[in-house]
């Protein structure tokens, strides 16, 4: 029978003045980052929670998001620093009256300066979360923003590639997504299907651009790191292109690793 009983090893519990430390280098980085997810807050100050015991651990996360929810409902962090792309509402718009329809119509207007130029460019993001960290960015210059949640299933590439082919026009996908086994895997099986989908509409000029996480940003051993889970069915490719980069193929970097603002800044460039 397996055993269920409370464990004999006692963790440490942190001081008075230990929690309030923590607290205030987490309202740190939040502030530095935002408007950032509580991912970024986790892997740019996991240094804060580290110790030679402990590890990287599922626990110290929970740790981050319990201050973090701490910190916000007590008004010590503003709720606007933080972003949650996962909650979307889907309803169709609605006015009180023709004039509120006209009011709300005027300010919103924004002329389309995308359909004058001879390229459609996009951003995609591989979770909701990068992509509330990369809105401001993206409304900015009016560009569509689309979250693939991992992999994109084929519906969402089918109907990209369709959309494409019917304005005739080249693409350029900017992407942001984690170097490890699925975010490498992302940009190949993208490009790959996009053309195939297109082809009943004509070659697809796709120019797909994988701005974060790079080779580089690894190389440079700066960003948190973590241990690649070698039974993914893409680990095989994935682990060629880190011997080809002279990287390590058993570790991988998330994007949320690197800081919000250096992400937003390399979009807007």
């Amino acid at each position: 029978m397996p055993d269920y009983s409370a464990s004999s090893v006692k963790r440490p519990r942190r001081t008075k003045v230990q929690v309030e430390a923590l607290r205030a280098a987490i309202c740190e980085v939040a502030e530095a980052a935002q408007p950032c997810s509580v991912r970024h807050v986790y892997y740019l100050g996991i240094g804060i929670l580290w110790d030679k015991d402990t590890g990287r651990s599922r626990r110290n996360y929970s740790v981050v998001v319990r201050e973090l929810g701490h910190l916000r409902e007590t008004g010590r962090l503003p709720w606007a620093w933080i972003t949650d792309g996962t909650r979307m509402v889907r309803q169709e718009t609605q006015y009180d009256s023709l004039d509120d329809a006209m009011q709300r119509t005027t300010e919103s207007y924004r002329r389309n300066l995308w359909a004058s130029q001879s390229r459609r460019v996009e951003v995609w993001c591989e979770s909701d979360s990068v992509g509330g960290v990369l809105l401001p960015v993206t409304s900015a210059w009016g560009v569509g923003l689309y979250s693939c949640r991992g992999q994109s299933s084929k519906t969402f590439v089918y109907e990209a590639a369709q959309q494409y082919a019917h304005q005739g026009k080249p693409v350029t996908v900017i992407f942001c997504g984690d170097w490890d086994p699925t975010g490498r895997c992302v940009p190949r099986s993208v490009v790959e299907r996009m053309k195939r989908y297109g082809n009943g509409e004509g070659e697809l000029d796709l120019d797909f651009r994988q701005i974060a996480i790079t080779a580089d940003d690894v190389r440079s051993g700066r960003l948190t790191t973590h241990d690649v889970n070698t039974r993914d069915v893409n680990y095989a490719r994935y682990r060629e292109e880190c011997l080809r980069e002279g990287l390590d193929p058993h570790t991988a970097v998330e994007v949320e690793a690197l800081r919000p603002g250096l992400l937003r800044l390399r979009l807007d460039e």
